[in-house]
Parts: structure tokens; sequence; C-alpha cells
């Protein structure tokens, strides 16, 4: 007989600290707590820092927990409540029990209003203890106030969701030589109760304990579809579109922001004290079949055999277990039936993904919608047949008012007039400034610590975001390497009622020179190595400014016109198929990023590079 025996290398020793236990001695919210306890540390006041933070954790855990359970509560109650009408018309009993669910979240919060009144959330302050940024702190002010255990097990609770932090790393092994500071009691403070059940089952199946791998195993199991659940439950919360959708189009782009969400929880709660794991709920079932085998419960044996073979229908080992449960006596084909829960929790990955890989599909260069992969948020998209040209297309939603808002603030504040063009402020048109901000300049501005470091993360994630969808609409299998990147504003100058003609930037090619004869001749001072293009808009409080398709090159053949606003995105192949220019800025700014992209190695832009270990070096500092 054939047994699957793999061990989980979990430390029995670093477990769980559910909730941080002390009092909560006042009326503030999280967020103004943790406020608090940043003005502390930096006044060294440790003791104050240690007393914030804490409470500051516990109100956040507080605040999640009833704001996820009012949500489970009252999706159980709406789904379960007597429709107002004996038949579904037109999908109105969807609507009712939306309607329904809604009021009673609303009853619950004003029930729980001690927990919600107060609390000014948002998504960056919720990210900051989501992402354990108040244990960045709180292992200094333990170790200051001499609580050297906590201040280890602090470092250990962030270095879960960070685990490549070396500085974190080199702080855990200094309190781990600390005297008095005992590996064994190092705890993960933000650990899932699942967590402590789990390794203690793991570690009763190395002793053959049969009897607690069943206890241990079994109340895992439902702690862990417990917490997905409320991690899923997490995932309903508001949503800013980037754009003005009608009704069933808002539904649908926020159902699908929020499916995207709930189907990331697995992968969350797969990672046990920062080691990952790819089969962590099925492997309840592998312990829990050898435990009810060696107890002799041989009916429940066969479930748990036929529950793991859901999520891995191939696997050799339990195909032999099931084999020899199958030659035992009394036993037949249908003592094999999965649990319920095990049906259900696959029955609903299956449809979900089926889901996802539609919109996945079926909303690609269509020219209405797409869905991004990474974000799960709608775009508009318009195609080559809709911009009357090869090799371009237009998208939505590549970056939300928020990051637009936060780039042309380091734009105003840092962009230098005449930026890229030798200091020439009107490079392209005497009736326009141009203003940019190279991202060298914005890397140095970092180094120096005149812009602080999320405004740079800003800039390289939302041109990488870029780069993902040129490379993804073109289906381009070669690495697509930047070239350049460009932050700039160009501002009207001129009385706007005049009646300009001249255009912001001419009509040109990206990569090549256009001689009289209409030759794309690739040499000096072109930039011939470009290979595809990207112009991301940050504004449209501005008039003019249009980007222009031409078939020539006075524009007076144009072919479409590209209006921006923030988030959107056009991107071409950089040659002559794809002759462009600007409208003449007729008043306020017009802000955006030129990106361009090249697959000559020889021609990569390094100041990327230089961005990203400069970022490293200053969070390791």
């Amino acid at each position: 007989m054939l047994f699957k025996t793999t061990c989980y290398l979990i430390s029995v020793n670093f477990l769980i600290a559910d909730v941080l236990t002390f009092q909560t001695n006042s009326n503030e919210s999280c967020v103004r707590l943790y406020e608090k306890g940043v003005e502390a540390y930096l006044d060294n006041d440790y003791q104050e820092c240690v007393e914030n933070f804490e409470e500051a954790v516990q109100k956040y855990q507080l605040y999640k927990k009833v704001t996820n359970n009012c949500r489970l509560k009252c999706k159980q109650e709406a789904d379960t409540s007597d429709p107002l009408f004996r038949v579904d018309v037109e999908n109105l009993l969807f609507y009712e029990r939306a309607i329904k669910n809604t009021l009673c979240i609303m009853h619950c919060k004003t029930e729980n209003a001690d927990v919600f009144n107060g609390t000014q959330m948002n998504f960056e302050t919720e990210q900051l203890f989501e992402d354990q940024k108040p244990y960045e702190y709180l292992h200094i002010c333990y170790f200051q106030t001499k609580e050297y255990q906590k201040a280890a097990s602090a470092a250990f609770t962030y270095l879960v969701t960070h685990p490549n932090d070396k500085a974190m790393q080199g702080n855990l092994k200094h309190y781990t030589q600390v005297e008095g500071v005992k590996s064994d009691d190092i705890v993960n403070f933000e650990a899932k109760s699942f967590v402590y059940l789990y390794a203690h089952g793991a570690d009763a199946y190395n002793k053959k304990d049969w009897k607690n791998v069943e206890h241990n195993m079994e109340e895992s199991l439902g702690l862990y579809l417990q917490a997905e659940e409320e991690c899923r439950a997490g995932c309903e919360g508001p949503f800013d579109h980037g754009w003005y959708p009608d009704f069933i189009p808002s539904i649908a782009n926020h159902f699908t922001m929020v499916l995207k969400c709930k189907m990331d929880c697995s992968e969350k709660l797969n990672t046990l004290n920062g080691e990952e794991h790819d089969d962590l709920l099925p492997s309840h079932y592998h312990y829990l079949q050898y435990a009810y085998f060696k107890m002799g419960n041989i009916k429940e044996a066969c479930q748990a055999v036929a529950s793991y073979l859901l999520f891995f229908p191939d696997d050799e080992t339990m195909l032999d277990n099931m084999k020899y449960y199958r030659s035992l006596p009394k036993v037949d084909n249908e003592d094999f039936r999965p649990r319920e829960e095990a049906v259900k929790y696959v029955q609903r990955k299956i449809y979900e993904n089926k889901i996802m890989n539609f919109v996945n599909h079926e909303y690609r260069n269509i020219g209405v919608t797409q869905i991004d992969e990474e974000t799960g948020s709608k775009r508009n998209i318009a195609n080559e047949k809709q911009l009357r040209g090869p090799k371009r297309f237009l998208s939505d939603g590549l970056a939300s008012r928020r990051e637009c808002k936060s780039l042309i603030a380091i734009a105003r504040i840092f962009a230098v007039l005449g930026d890229g063009y030798k200091g020439k402020k009107s490079p392209h048109t005497e009736r326009e400034s141009f203003h940019g901000i190279t991202l060298g300049r914005a890397a140095f501005l970092t180094y120096v610590g005149l812009l602080d470091t999320k405004y740079l993360e800003i800039y390289l994630r939302i041109t990488e975001s870029v780069r993902r969808e040129v490379k993804n609409y073109f289906k381009l299998n070669d690495e697509l390497h930047f070239s350049y990147t460009h932050l700039v504003c160009r501002s009207a100058l001129s009385d706007p009622s005049l009646n300009r003609t001249d255009l912001s930037h001419q009509i040109h090619a990206d990569n090549c020179n256009i001689l009289e004869d209409g030759v794309c001749e690739k040499t000096a001072p072109a930039f011939f190595w470009r290979d595809y293009s990207a112009i991301l808009y940050l504004n449209s409080n501005f008039e003019g400014g249009e980007f222009i398709f031409s078939n020539d090159l006075l524009g007076e053949d144009v072919q479409s016109s590209v209006e921006p606003k923030c988030g959107r995105m056009v991107a071409f192949s950089s040659g002559q198929e794809n002759l462009h220019g600007v409208k003449a800025v007729k008043s306020g700014s017009r802000c955006a990023i030129g990106i361009w992209f090249t697959f000559n190695v020889t021609h990569i832009e390094k100041d990327r590079a230089l961005s990203y270990d400069m970022l490293d070096m200053l969070k390791n500092t």
C-alpha cells in the first residue's frame, strides 16, 4: 500500500499569537493611533510608541473582523430570505437580494458603531496595516523598551509578509542572539488560527498520533475555509472605477475587480509563516485519509481520498491508496464520495476560472473593453481598425486618478524647463513651454531625500504596466526593453483666444528621419533603435493637445485623433507606418509620460535599473 508521506517543513515553535493581548484605553481610530505611534517613534518616546501601535493593530484587526463578518452574515441572510415575489422576472431576485444585503450591512454597522465611528479608512491607510507596517516600528520600540522577545516576534511578523527584506532579516538574527530571547518562543503576531492547528497536526502525523492528526486537521480545515471566506469578504470594499460607466458595466467592472481579489485569497493563505505551499488545503485531506485509516474509520478515509483527488485527479500515490481501499472488505464505489465542502470549493474555483478566462479572452482586441490580468480593472480599447492604421491601439485605465495626481505633482514641483532638449523651453513651438523630468532625475531626487520613495515607485510601476500592456497586445515573444522614459508637461504661453494653427509637436516618426522623397532614414540623429512607443496621459483639464496619427508630414490628412485623459494610453510601432504629432495646447498644461521601447539590448534605459537598485538600498538603510 502506497501512502503519500510528504511532511511540511513547518516549525511547530513558530506558531501563532492570535491577536496582541492588551486593553483598549481610548476612543481613537486605528488610523489616528498609527499616526501617534509614528510621532512617538520620531520623538524617541518608545513606550508611547509601543502602546499606540499595539492598540492600532488591535483596533484594525477588530475593524476587519467585524466588517467581514457583517458582509458574510448579511449575504447569508439575503440568500436565504423569502423572495418578495414567487417568480424571478428579469433577474430581479438578484437585485432584491443585493438590496436586502445592503440594508443588513447598514444595520450591522450601526449595531457596531463603536468599531466604525471615527475610522477614516481608505486604500492607503488600510494597505499600511495589510503590509504589516506597524511592526516595522514596533520591533524597534520593543527593543528600546527592553521587550526583546516581542521585538524578535515583531521582526518575524514583518518578515512573513516581506521575506526578502534583508535589513529585517539582520534585525531578527540580532534579536535571536540577545540574552533571554528564545527562538522557540518567537511567534507570528498575525498568523491565522488554522496555522497553529495545521502545524500540530503535521507534528502529530510524524509522531503517528493519529487521533490528534484527525482532531487538529479537521479543526484546521474548518478554520482555513473560514479564513478564506473572510479574505474573500474583505475584497468586497469600494472601488474607484477611474471612469463613469453605465449601470450594468459598472456592476460588471466592480464584480471583476472583486473576483480577481477573491481568487488571490487561496494564494495568500498558502503561506505558512513565510513558507509557500501550493497544496495547503488539499493536504488536509491527505493527512486525514491516513489518520482515519489508522483509526479504522475506512469510510471517512475513502471520503478524504476522493476529496483530495478533486484537486489532483492524477496523483499516483492517492490513486494507489484508492485502489488499496477498494480491495478492503465492505468498501464499494459509493464510499468514495468527496466531502461536501471540497466539492463546493472546487466547483466555485472552476466556475470563477471560467469567468475570468472568458473575460480575458472575449474582451480582448474587440474595440470595446479589456480586463487587465494584473489589476482586474476594465479598459476601453480602440484597435488598428478604429485608429485607421497598422500596429497601434488605445487603452484606458492604466493609472488611477490618485496616481495621475501624484505624477503631475512630481512634474509641477521638480520638472525642469526644456528638459531633454538642451534647456530649450519651447523645443517644438514658441507658444508653449516644455517641462520634463526623466526617470534618472526622479531617482536622484529620491536619493537626496527631496522626493518620497512612494512617488518613484508609482513612476516605475505605472510605466511597467504600460510595457506589459504593449507586449501583451502586440503578442511580442522577444523581450521588450525600456529605452527612454520622460514625464513632460506642455503649457500654453499664448493668448487662448488666438486661433492657433501650429502643432504642439510636429508630425514625425519615432525611429527615423523622414526625407523629402518620403524615405525613412534610420541614421543619427534619429533614435533608430526604437521599436515601439507609448504615451500615457495624466490629465484632461486643458484645451487642445489632441494626439493625432497622420498620413502626411503636414498633418493635413489625419487618420485618427486621441483625446487625452488620466490613465489613457496610446501605443504604436515606432516606424514610418505611424506618423504622429500633437495638436496645439491652447490653454492649461498637458501632462503625460512618453515611453519608448527597444529590442536592442545596447540601448536599454540604464536609469531604470539604477532606480530599482537605489530603492532597494534606501529600504535596507
